[in-house]
């Protein structure tokens, strides 16, 4: 998802899963539902690295349907998540970047207090499916440094 995505609301109605990916630095989340916010792949922990990712491809490809079809959805944090991130779009699957500001805006509005609340790979989820998320970017190396 290049910049010119950037800011544009997500339409998750047009996929067959969302997936809500909570970033670790070792440790990563992950939770799948379907556009009906209905749990297919309950959250799951993974490794932040090549194992953890193959592991992910693993569970995605028990769904059945093209990478093409499965919108994953994670904070737009920090910079030991590019891994994770280039590994899913080099093999064809939608990733969106959420400004971490709105999905704790979100958490709030279903009860979560941002600071002392764990946001969790569901709520991610959740948040795609909601009509209220817009895309982030990944920023070029010149901007990032």
């Amino acid at each position: 998802m290049g910049q010119a995505d950037a800011s544009s609301p997500v339409d998750a109605s047009s996929f067959s899963y969302v997936v809500g990916v909570d970033i670790g630095s070792q440790t990563c989340s992950m939770c799948t539902l379907k556009p009906d916010k209905s749990q297919v792949i309950k959250p799951t922990s993974f490794s932040n690295a090549s194992a953890g990712f193959g592991l992910l491809q693993e569970k995605f490809a028990q769904l059945g349907v093209p990478p093409e079809q499965i919108l994953l959805g994670r904070e737009a944090t920090s910079r030991y998540a590019e891994n994770l991130y280039h590994f899913l779009e080099n093999r064809g699957y939608r990733v969106c970047l959420l400004h971490p500001r709105q999905t704790h805006q979100f958490a709030q509005q279903r009860g979560l207090r941002a600071k002392t609340d764990k946001l969790d790979a569901t709520s991610i989820a959740r948040l795609l499916l909601s009509g209220d998320a817009r895309r982030g970017y990944v920023p070029s190396d010149l901007i990032a440094t």
